[in-house]
């Protein structure tokens, strides 16, 4: 976050100290709170720390906050709660390096407190003005390299329910250690629920859609998507004079101009950048800049894989152009400061053998699938704790999907896996009535859902615990227990289908789309050809892997890094759009984070 100090009256001063923490400069400030540079008292550690203080509701007396009046209280009590869900968003998305994250949520002085992880470096704003006063605008590799890791951190923020509604330059830091943008400010962040609230929420003019800052329309994924598309507009528009400072057009104005029938005051992105960046790239800016929400792109990894294919066919056309060189009177297309000379890749000819070898491992999965699910009728076995198990044959399946096909995402690179041994994995979620059985607790949000429900809120080091009581308790007869790896995890759930899931949606998964946004007793939905129930939607679910990269080959039992920051999570949950509730999606946490939408399910060893 930029260190910079801003003066405000009502700030705690320099030295106030905050638990562990002392106060050492007020480094940004809004209508809703106040954020400060702050060190703790006894590590060398720097933290920033985001103080709830919505102007309009509330006071300072000395250091105590609240509200102006008793009017104002019932407001005050509910920005308050939804400064704490902040906090807990914050805390979930803590694994992803594009994201700022939350260390710890306390109340004190009549209000609360977010202390986050210190950002240091210049906002994207900055970097922006800096480089247009040197004449160096943004180019497309510019924009492709600040958008990719933004859009996959908020691909992640809106697969759990929730949005944050005020994405701008100055809202992306561009750290200055490893020089990743990373996105903060989630003060205007909510919750999903069936609908999402208009009240009391911040958006800055030019990037805020038309259903933020009027009473029409739902909010939502493609909310935004206007306000990322502004960003981007904003990039190609700094290196078109006369636009100076480029600042896109308020939403109101641009909404006035249709009903009065004339011209959009927001110049399309496909005129600012014409000989500067792509043209299918300036045409998807200019779709998120849509007053109609229907006609935008609608979510992060639609805009990302569109981007990305946007740029990889102008590689493929300036590298087509390399080999044949323009007829008379045509004209080159410029990127940047000059033309892009990109190697032109060979053109294969005749059979791929890639795609016949892809084609023959299919038919293996198809063979291994219809040998297992003969094999598999009747094969359970239940253990003391009364925990279900389904026996998983050895074989081999394709893991991952398309690049660019159908829902895939840039990290689930196809690739041919082995499964040497087979093993038995637990036929249900682990409920919550054999944690507590273990246990002694019930740690689940939805605790009132019942004993049959999945247990949730458990951290990957909570499940850790579990394995070792259970393993402690079965001793005796011999098996132990342990998560599955990422490779059993997908094996098991595609259960020989190599499509984007194993069964209709609704049919085999609770997610956002029919679950009434809440979690569901294990089993009510059709099970996959070898057993298993709710392998997708309902909860995520732990596996042992760190996160990293696939192989870039085929792989036998394969598993991931040796060391990590996250861990995989599969499957998909009840809070989660379609596109999240497939196969092949691979999403991630810190091992020490709970969400109510995250549990496990278990391996049986010998």
């Amino acid at each position: 976050m930029p260190s910079t100090d801003h003066g405000r009256r009502d700030a705690l001063p320099v030295g106030t100290v905050l638990r562990d923490f002392t106060i050492q400069a007020v480094i940004g400030h809004g209508g809703f709170g106040i954020v400060y540079r702050a060190g703790h008292n006894e590590l060398d550690l720097t933290v920033a720390i985001k103080e709830y203080l919505p102007v309009e509701l509330a006071v300072r007396e000395g250091t105590t906050v609240q509200p102006r009046s008793g009017t104002e209280r019932k407001d005050f009590e509910e920005g308050l709660r939804r400064f704490r869900d902040e906090a807990q968003a914050l805390i979930d998305f803590d694994s992803h390096p594009s994201i700022v994250s939350c260390r710890e949520f306390f109340r004190a002085h009549g209000t609360a407190y977010l202390v986050m992880a210190y950002e240091d470096g210049p906002s994207l704003a900055e970097v922006l003005a800096k480089r247009e006063a040197e004449g160096r605008p943004f180019a497309a590799s510019d924009l492709l390299g600040v958008m990719e890791p933004v859009l996959e951190g908020l691909e992640r923020v809106h697969a759990a329910g929730v949005l944050h509604r005020d994405i701008k330059p100055s809202n992306i830091l561009i750290r200055r250690r490893d020089g990743r943008p990373v996105l903060i400010d989630f003060g205007a962040a909510k919750q999903a629920t069936a609908r999402f609230s208009k009240s009391q929420a911040p958006y800055t003019e030019g990037y805020a859609a038309l259903e933020q800052v009027a009473d029409v329309g739902t909010l939502g994924a493609w909310t935004d998507m206007y306000g990322v598309g502004a960003m981007m507009w904003r990039m190609v528009a700094g290196g078109k004079r006369p636009w100076e400072p480029p600042h896109p057009v308020r939403v109101e104005q641009r909404s006035h101009s249709v009903v009065a029938g004339t011209e959009d005051p927001l110049p399309a992105a496909s005129e600012l950048g014409k000989g500067r960046f792509p043209l299918q790239m300036l045409e998807v800016i200019d779709r998120c800049l849509r007053l109609r929400e229907t006609e935008r792109m609608q979510g992060a990894r639609e805009l990302l894989e569109a981007l990305r294919t946007a740029s990889d066919r102008s590689r493929s056309a300036v590298s087509a152009d390399a080999e044949n060189p323009p007829a008379a009177g045509t004209v080159t297309v410029q990127q940047g400061s000059g033309a892009s000379m990109v190697p032109a890749a060979p053109v294969a000819r005749g059979v791929n053998p890639r795609a016949g070898k892809l084609v023959l491992a299919a038919f293996a999965a198809a063979l291994v699938w219809a040998l297992a699910t003969l094999w598999s009728q009747g094969s359970s076995w239940t253990n003391s704790p009364d925990m279900e198990f389904v026996w998983i044959p050895a074989g081999e399946f394709l893991m991952g999907a398309q690049r660019h096909g159908g829902d895939a995402d840039g990290d689930e690179t196809r690739h041919n896996v082995r499964i040497s041994r087979g093993f038995w994995l637990g036929k249900y979620e682990v409920t919550q009535r054999e944690w507590g059985a273990l246990m002694g607790t019930n740690p689940s949000y939805s605790s009132d859902c019942g004993p049959r429900c999945p247990v949730e809120r458990v951290s990957w080091e909570d499940v850790r615990a579990f394995i070792r009581k259970l393993n402690e308790r079965e001793a005796r007869s011999g098996h132990a227990y342990r998560l599955p790896t990422e490779a059993e995890w997908e094996y098991a759930a595609r259960a020989g289908t190599s499509g984007i899931r194993h069964g209709e949606l609704d049919e085999i998964a609770w997610h956002w789309g029919n679950s009434g946004a809440m979690t569901h007793p294990v089993g009510q939905k059709r099970a996959n050809a070898w057993g298993l129930h709710d392998m997708l939607g309902n909860v995520w679910e732990w596996t042992g892997d760190w996160y990293g990269r696939y192989p870039s080959g085929p792989a036998t039992d394969p598993r991931g890094p040796e060391s990590g920051s996250s861990r995989v999570i599969r499957g998909g949950s009840w809070g989660n759009y379609a596109g999240y509730v497939r196969s092949a999606y691979r999403h991630y946490g810190s091992p020490g984070s709970r969400s109510r939408t995250i549990g496990f399910r278990l391996v049986r060893t010998e």
